[in-house]
């Protein structure tokens, strides 16, 4: 199989966002990687990137300018809009909801139709706040070059609420729109899983525990549609809004791995928790996307896991792609944080990385995506120049060809000291 990457530079302004062109503080990022068939593009806000004025007030424009930006993204990429696989909503007001996929739909409608029958799968999360006070919207997506490339096709699964599919015209062009999941050659991406009832189009649990079963039952019989499993899964990402529900939340987890796939019990999948806002409907108490293999026997698409240890993330492999844990600032021998030394908790934070990349056989300059999260949004600049000299250090090519990136801060991290938290996608 073709894993070959290709790298596209942001632009903005005028300024290629990579050091020297910017200063170390500012933000620097690749606007797109392509990684064979597949491609990442960082987040998009509604901002202007070629004349860099303000963004304008109005969500309804933010998301209109943020998705503009993605579809230049992806035809600088030599693809376009309508290869969209998955989307990653950030907003920073529940109220915007129903104005945002309002937006996204018409924007569809003219830019790339078949989305508009067939829509990719998608999470969206509410956070306090993105790169700038401003902002309030942002739009993060997968991409393919090709939706019928040999070993790279795409197959798409609807996903259907009280019967009816999640798609226009069937639902109102404010409501939820999405894709049960989206296969790619051998890549299952499913759409963020909540406790929702698909026949009442309720919540009829306001039990946390039972919402965690919910949710993980509805991945299991997302991957097993495709032809996987839940032993197949490769990476989690768990959106909660209460910290002190993780634990509860891992139990929970661990005993279902013990019932439905005992083969992560002592090698689980990548995992990443992230503390938000709010979810799509007050009711929800958590939500879970997942990323997993159609066919865990294929070759091309072979799974591998990388336990963890204190001072290296644990990681999973699908293929060449490399998922690791989310990492933060934590001592990896005492398990305690330097409390308001955030450069000190980021440079941890990246050996636990560096780490992980190390003990899966690849390297630091192979990371393809990065998830940057802050508790303090006033720490984003020191952030940016903490993360470039470390990259001078340790990994020189992503001096000059930074990652795809996305950014959120939070209202709580993995505790109270937690300053900053990082989740890599990478290839091996």
């Amino acid at each position: 199989m073709n894993w070959d990457l290709q790298y596209f530079p942001t632009y903005w302004a005028g300024k290629k966002l990579a050091y020297p062109e910017v200063p170390k503080e500012h933000p620097k990022f690749a606007q797109s990687i392509v990684v064979g068939n597949l491609v990442f593009v960082s987040g998009c806000v509604g901002q202007n990137l070629s004349t860099g004025e303000p963004a304008p007030e109005g969500v309804g424009d933010q998301v209109r300018l943020a998705l503009e930006n993605t579809k230049q993204a992806m035809e600088t990429a030599g693809s376009s809009m309508e290869n969209i696989v998955k989307t990653f909503f950030l907003i920073t007001s529940l109220d915007d909801y129903q104005q945002v996929r309002k937006t996204e739909t018409e924007f569809y409608e003219a830019h790339a139709p078949y989305l508009v029958k067939n829509p990719p799968a998608a999470t969206l999360m509410v956070v306090p706040s993105l790169a700038r006070p401003e902002f309030r919207a942002e739009y993060e997506v997968i991409g393919v070059i090709d939706r019928t490339a040999p070993d790279w096709g795409v197959t798409y699964y609807p996903e259907y609420w009280g019967g009816t599919e999640l798609a226009y015209p069937h639902v109102p062009k404010e409501h939820a729109k999405f894709a049960q999941s989206q296969v790619v050659g051998n890549l299952v991406v499913l759409s963020g899983c909540q406790a929702l009832n698909h026949d009442s189009i309720k919540v009829e649990t306001s039990d946390f525990r039972e919402q965690t079963r919910l949710v993980l039952e509805k991945i299991r019989v997302g991957m097993e549609e495709t032809g996987g499993s839940m032993g197949s899964v490769v990476k989690t990402v768990v959106f909660i809004k209460n910290l002190n529900d993780l634990q509860t939340y891992r139990e929970i987890e661990r005993a279902y791995f013990e019932q439905y796939a005992p083969n992560l019990l002592d090698t689980p999948p990548a995992s990443t928790a992230i503390v938000v806002d709010e979810l799509p409907r007050p009711e929800f108490l958590v939500e879970v996307e997942a990323f997993g293999v159609a066919n865990d026997r294929s070759p091309d698409w072979a799974t591998t896991f990388h336990p963890g240890s204190a001072a290296a993330a644990s990681a999973a492999s699908a293929g060449n792609l490399l998922f690791l844990s989310a990492c933060d600032g934590s001592n990896p021998e005492t398990g305690e944080l330097e409390k308001d030394r955030v450069e000190q908790q980021i440079i941890v934070a990246l050996d636990k990385v560096r780490a992980a990349m190390a003990q899966a056989g690849s390297s630091m300059d192979r990371i393809v995506k990065t998830l940057m999260m802050l508790r303090h949004l006033e720490d984003y600049a020191t952030m940016r120049k903490t993360e470039l000299e470390y990259y001078e250090q340790h990994a020189p090519h992503l001096v000059s060809h930074p990652p795809v990136s996305t950014f959120m801060q939070l209202p709580d991290i993995t505790g109270p000291k937690t300053l900053f938290q990082i989740d890599v996608t990478a290839v091996l």
